[in-house]
């Protein structure tokens, strides 16, 4: 026998019958030999598959069975002769015997499923996944030349002097108390490590994309870091991930080693290409996240493009591709927000805001969001539903 499977049940069959036909009506005329012949198009398929039980214990895989077909709605059939399906369950009869130990069959008749209705697609998802594969393409891209000795000890002082920049402006920068500590936490340890871990490029790569991590670039597990932001800071908070790769972090000053070693000076300006690479990620990853006003989306999508715009430039493809699709995919995460103002109203008498909210038919915190308002009891002037 071979196995059929529907609605993740999976049964014995050995035989299939399929009938299709097109739907024709004759029309017969008194006096003529010659009948006129409507076509109405194909007709619908109907599928007839028998499903087996066999064993001491079949009666369990039947009832299992007969109460995934009684559900109502379409469902995807995987057909041992005709592959995938969409199809609903139309009628099904049973019969059972004693014959060769006892056994039970099904008769199942199905027909098309009707229109499949495709998933909504989330579309920050989407941007999410392709914020983190630009990361993922910025360290795969990272390598670096073999240095001397010499040149290695100045490389890891240079890229020390980075990283103390790196951890002075998150230092200063106001962002949320936990990024702040897990980024100087991370960056520290870099330092420390930085002499062990600079001989691995892979190892030195996949450690500043954890530092990226605290910085708010999405991890892949659905979780957002940043879902405690008040509205409003999150923009902000955009534009300073992605300053923190801006070029005044480019310059360092190389001790121990000539300045003209072209290894040197070669691995200096990739692992500044990694950092801005993720920096810019992390800022993108951050952007995705519902605002409540127009100015705030637009806002944001501003920051992205000016941080992605100053680290395409120098991007090789297997890196400038991934960059440029991520963008793409948080500028329509963004749009498709619904932020237009709907109804306006222009409050004489100072009432609460939960009253105006209630009238104007939108949640409060979504009202107080967009007004700004200062104080929910007195509200008075043009308020936006």
């Amino acid at each position: 026998m071979s196995r059929a499977t529907f609605r993740d049940f999976e049964f014995l069959t050995e035989s299939h019958d399929a009938k299709s036909g097109r739907r024709l009506v004759v029309h017969e005329h008194p006096g003529s030999d010659v009948p006129n012949v409507e076509d109405f198009g194909l007709k619908a398929w109907d599928w007839s598959l028998n499903a087996y039980f066999i064993g001491p214990d079949y009666d369990r895989a039947r009832n299992k069975l007969l109460t995934l077909l009684a559900e109502p709605g379409p469902d995807w059939l995987i057909h041992p002769w005709l592959g995938t399906i969409w199809v609903r369950v139309k009628d099904w009869s049973v019969s059972e015997s004693n014959d060769k130990g006892g056994y039970c069959s099904i008769k199942i008749e199905l027909v098309p499923g009707g229109e499949i209705r495709q998933p909504e697609l989330d579309y920050s998802d989407v941007a999410q996944a392709a914020c983190q594969e630009a990361a993922t393409a910025a360290v795969e891209y990272f390598d670096l030349l073999p240095m001397s000795a010499d040149a290695l000890q100045s490389y890891v002082a240079a890229v020390q002097q980075r990283l103390e920049s790196l951890r002075k402006i998150i230092s200063l920068a106001t962002l949320p108390l936990a990024w702040t500590s897990s980024a100087i936490s991370s960056i520290q340890g870099l330092k420390h490590d930085l002499g062990t871990i600079a001989a691995v490029p892979a190892s030195y790569a996949n450690t500043l994309l954890g530092v990226a991590h605290s910085l708010g670039l999405s991890a892949g597990d659905g979780r957002d870091i940043a879902a405690d932001l008040k509205p409003g800071a999150r923009a902000g908070i955009v534009g300073r991930i992605g300053k923190t790769a801006g070029p005044s972090r480019r310059a360092v000053t190389i001790t121990g080693a000539s300045t003209s070693d072209v290894a040197l000076l070669s691995n200096l300006r990739a692992e500044f290409a990694l950092e801005q690479r993720l920096f810019v990620s992390a800022a993108m990853s951050v952007a995705v996240a519902p605002y409540p006003s127009e100015a705030d989306r637009d806002q944001a999508l501003a920051a992205v493009d000016q941080a992605v715009s100053g680290v395409l430039y120098a991007a090789p493809d297997s890196v400038f591709q991934p960059l440029v699709t991520a963008r793409s995919a948080v500028i329509e995460a963004l749009l498709a927000q619904d932020l237009r103002q709907g109804v306006t109203r222009n409050i004489v008498r100072p009432l609460p805001a939960v009253l105006i909210a209630h009238n104007l038919g939108v949640p409060e915190e979504d009202f107080l969001a967009r007004n700004a308002v200062r104080h929910p009891l007195f509200v008075n002037g043009v308020v936006h539903g």
